[in-house]
This record gives structure tokens, C-alpha cells and sequence, in this order.
């Protein structure tokens, strides 16, 4: 019997910014001190490397899992929540399409721009379409988080914003 793992993902949107970036790798090196035995890595949805696919390959690749658990480090469920990372993720989701308000604007990722995805005109959107992307190379348990969400942490971090500006 190996001794088999589970292994973390913090997942951030991805942005052209390095902002981003700096927190979730912040985040990651925080849990790492706290949890040095926990394999934890840092992923994009979009825009920036690594993606999904390759932040969980090289989890599996480091370390022996049967579970990696996936927190969307985003403060409300949305589409790339709810849509666009189960599908990556290969897990379920309760999304219902039907839930979007104001359908006339929901971008389906490719599919309104004909099917010839051989140019996608630097649409943002479609990053995490790309043809070479990496499959995920894993079978064990992926278990995607619900988002930060409404916490009363959170609210005194804002408390916080407030007060230092006022």
C-alpha cells in the first residue's frame, strides 16, 4: 500500500497583470509554512500559465495522490465557477444555463464565431480552449470548492479598507 496523498489547488482567475499572481503564490507560500507535508501549487483559469490542466499534472507528477482538492480563490460563484472549471476539472456541476440574467450576452466560449477555431481573434475568452492545452492526467477524486463566498472574514477586511480611508 502506498501512502497516498492529497494535494491542493488554488486556483486564481488569471489577469495580463502581475497582481494576481503575486497574491495566489502568497497564499500558497502561506500554506506551505503552515502545512509543509500538504502538496499545495497555484493555477489560472485564464490568460496566464499554468493552467488547470498543467498545475494538477504537476501535482501528480511530484507526488502520490488519490485526491486534489480545488479552491476557486474568487469571491462569488460565477460562470467560470459554476461552467467553465467543472468542465475542466471533468467534475459535475449544478450549473443551469437557463440561471444567466440577461442571456444576450453570455460569450459561449467559441461556439457564436462559426467552428473554425483556427483563429480565435485574441478573444480572452477562449484561452483555456486552446487545442495544445494539456489533458489532465489523473484519476483519482477532484473535489472543486465552493469560492470565498460571504464570510464574516471577509466583511472585516473590507471593514478594514473602509476605516484606513476614511
Amino acid at each position: 500500500m502506498s501512502d497516498k496523498k492529497t494535494g491542493i489547488l488554488l486556483l486564481s482567475h488569471g489577469s495580463r497583470l502581475d497582481d494576481g499572481e503575486e497574491v495566489i503564490k502568497a497564499y500558497k507560500e502561506m500554506y506551505t509554512e503552515e502545512f509543509p507535508d500538504m502538496p499545495v501549487e497555484y493555477g489560472f483559469m485564464e490568460i496566464r500559465k499554468p493552467g488547470i490542466p498543467e498545475t494538477i499534472n504537476k501535482l501528480t507528477s511530484e507526488n502520490d495522490l488519490d485526491k486534489i482538492i480545488v479552491v476557486p480563490v474568487f469571491v462569488a460563484h460565477g460562470l467560470h465557477t459554476k461552467r467553465d472549471i467543472p468542465q475542466i476539472l471533468g467534475v459535475e456541476s449544478d450549473f443551469d444555463p437557463e440561471s444567466i440574467s440577461g442571456g444576450h450576452h453570455h460569450h459561449h466560449h467559441g461556439h457564436d464565431h462559426g467552428h473554425d477555431h483556427g483563429h480565435s481573434h485574441g478573444h480572452h475568452h477562449h484561452h483555456h480552449h486552446d487545442h495544445d492545452d494539456e489533458k489532465i492526467e489523473f484519476d483519482g477524486e477532484i473535489v472543486l470548492t465552493d469560492p470565498l463566498g460571504i464570510d464574516t472574514r471577509l466583511y472585516e477586511i473590507i471593514k478594514d479598507r473602509v476605516s484606513d480611508n476614511l
